[in-house]
């Protein structure tokens, strides 16, 4: 039942809506219908929860019975249904809707015929054009999102010293480096650090791993460089592979024996390398591959790298990444020694901050968890942890909403004062 409507009220809409598409009286069609041509006008994008997936959809168009919209991540799972949540005037809004097609981006909802639930915002957002931050990630799991405890123990475990380093606000690079090199020898003495510098550089064999290994996110393990089938037979573990995935592509394209020699041309290069088995590992900043570890064996040691092994150097790669993004975030933040990240509003439960970098933007949608550093004043910069959870393509720049969590014991009575001025002077302007 629509919010403040009475039995009576409601069986007379139901016996309108029976004649007509949509009514007037007491009906709450043309109110919700207003709020979507209030996103649509200002370009907004809302949360669209999809089977416990939040995803971020834009209106497209308004029709009589349905609203069209875009939203570009989401994958049919067969259910119909889902919850749409916005905010409008400091009013947060909530529907449950009826999907009634799926065009690959484009979602046709049944238009809400009422308003399901809202509440008033309790602390009111107060808009800032002089306020600037700086920001880092906080730990939370390797690969982003909700904290996944067995693992983040087995990798505190294996890798206390590293783990330990990286949980630090500022990570030290240098330390890093030799902490990595120290676990890569428990291993082999044989190891390649390789960073890409361009598309233009680099041995064709380096061109061909990095394009391996952005295709898969995985790390490439050869058992036995004296066996072909350890480069092209299928694998099922699910960190490692080899190069049956490209193997398959190549003999669609090329047929079986381009393939089968391409393959065989790689293995006997390796062993006249004296290889015997190897595993590279990518190094990511953000997401993107810029460059790997290779460990191998050789025939002077006479041992074989293990699938454990393999299995350990793919773990120490995906932490050194995450330390090196996180590095590069704070230099990037701290690049001039002063606060550099805009914040657009706040408020005592959170704010809304920009950035222009979209591999920083994809990046902090799995890595939510931050730790920002506000200077309210030339007195006091405010400590707070938050989670971000809105986030906005503005197209050449992009906005992402934040609830507090967790703050220095004094620093919220100075937001309250510092949100009490900026008030005052906005009501005396």
């Amino acid at each position: 039942m629509a919010i403040g409507r009475t039995d009576s009220m409601q069986e007379l809409i139901t016996i309108l809506e029976t004649l007509f598409e949509e009514t007037i009286i007491g009906s709450d069609v043309n109110i919700v219908k207003h709020l979507f041509y209030y996103l649509k006008a200002d370009n907004r994008e809302f949360e669209f929860i999809y089977e416990e997936e939040s995803l971020i959809a834009a209106v497209e168009d308004i029709q009589t019975n349905h609203i069209i919209l875009m939203i570009p991540d989401l994958v049919e799972q067969g259910s119909r249904r889902a919850r749409v949540r916005f905010e409008v005037m400091n009013i947060n809004y909530q529907f449950e809707v009826v999907i009634t097609d799926i065009q690959k981006e484009r979602i046709v909802i049944k238009t809400p015929t009422e308003l399901q639930s809202y509440q008033l915002r309790s602390n009111r957002r107060i808009p800032v054009d002089d306020l600037f931050m700086n920001f880092i990630i906080l730990f939370r799991s390797l690969s982003g999102g909700s904290r996944e405890v067995g693992k983040n123990l087995y990798a505190e475990s294996r890798f206390p010293h590293l783990m330990k380093e990286v949980r630090r606000d500022q990570p030290d690079l240098n330390l890093i480096n030799l902490i990595l090199t120290e676990a890569i020898e428990k291993v082999s003495s044989d190891y390649e650090i390789v960073f890409f510098k361009n598309e233009a550089t680099g041995t064709e064999f380096e061109k061909f791993l990095k394009k391996t290994i952005e295709n898969t996110g995985k790390s490439i393990y050869i058992a036995d460089c004296n066996r072909i089938e350890s480069y092209i037979q299928e694998t099922k573990h699910p960190t490692l592979f080899n190069f049956y995935r490209e193997f398959q592509e190549m003999t669609k394209e090329y047929g079986d024996e381009f393939a089968l020699d391409f393959f065989e041309s790689m293995r006997k290069h390796e062993s006249r390398d004296f290889l015997v088995s190897y595993v590279v590992a990518p190094i990511r900043l953000y997401e993107e591959v810029v460059g790997f570890i290779k460990v191998y064996s050789t025939a002077m040691e006479r041992f074989t790298i293990s699938l454990a092994q393999g299995d350990y150097i793919h773990e120490l790669s995906e932490i050194v990444s995450y330390a090196f993004t996180k590095i590069a975030i704070q230099e990037g933040s701290y690049e001039t020694m002063q606060s550099t990240t805009r914040v657009i509003d706040i408020s005592l439960d959170g704010l809304l901050f920009e950035i222009f970098d979209k591999r920083l933007f994809q990046y902090l949608k799995r890595h939510n968890i931050i730790k920002m550093f506000i200077p309210l004043n030339n007195e006091r910069t405010m400590i707070i942890r938050g989670e971000i959870i809105r986030f906005l393509d503005r197209g050449d720049h992009f906005h992402l909403g934040v609830n507090y969590f967790s703050a220095a014991p004094d620093d919220m009575l100075y937001l309250e004062e510092f949100l009490f001025q900026k008030s005052m002077k906005i009501l005396s302007e």
